[in-house]
């Protein structure tokens, strides 16, 4: 006679070894955690989320507290990735997270089209950035002319290029696609 996975009574009479139990605190603590961690500021736009700018990719909770944290990072080199990571586990622990790991993911790749329409607003509104659309077309934020003309690959951060809106005359900073 074949022996069920989970013993020969079936698993009313106990769970199978290594596994745990899943409890409405724990529940309640997963849903803490994915809460703290979502609401994780960027350190550069104060105004927005990591997960508005498509840098949350993942948070597994683990019914023994375990947290693992996935991030897709805006570009390689970073200075703001080891402030984020810091962040991130302090969220984690300060929502009763117990071991937390936080890792920066290659794949999949960051673009800009990550980022949330209504971050995407803001930046323009309250930073005057300007994202790329798929077609590669600029639009400024300053005055919404289509004449924006790249000035240079290296803007005032790693993420960012510089161009000049021919329309209105105004610099525009350009969120540069991901370099991985």
């Amino acid at each position: 006679m074949a022996r069920h996975s989970l013993g020969a009574h079936g698993a009313r009479h106990g769970r199978r070894p290594g596994s745990r139990r899943v409890t409405p605190s724990t529940r309640t603590t997963a849903a803490a955690v994915r809460a703290a961690v979502t609401a994780v500021r960027d350190p550069e736009y104060p105004d927005l989320t990591i997960e508005d700018l498509g840098i949350l990719e993942s948070v597994d909770v683990g019914t023994d507290g375990m947290v693992a944290v996935g991030l897709v990072p805006t570009m390689l080199g970073c200075p703001a990735l080891k402030v984020i990571e810091s962040d991130v586990a302090a969220a984690a622990h300060g929502a009763g997270a117990g071991e937390v790991e936080v890792t920066f993911l290659a794949r999949p790749a960051w673009t800009p089209e990550r980022i949330r329409p209504e971050a995407r607003s803001l930046l323009a509104r309250e930073y005057a950035i300007a994202i790329r659309g798929r077609d590669g077309a600029v639009i400024c934020p300053v005055c919404g002319g289509r004449d924006v003309q790249p000035r240079s690959e290296f803007g005032t951060t790693l993420c960012r290029s510089l161009a000049w809106c021919a329309s209105c005359r105004n610099p525009v900073e350009v969120v540069r696609r991901g370099v991985q």
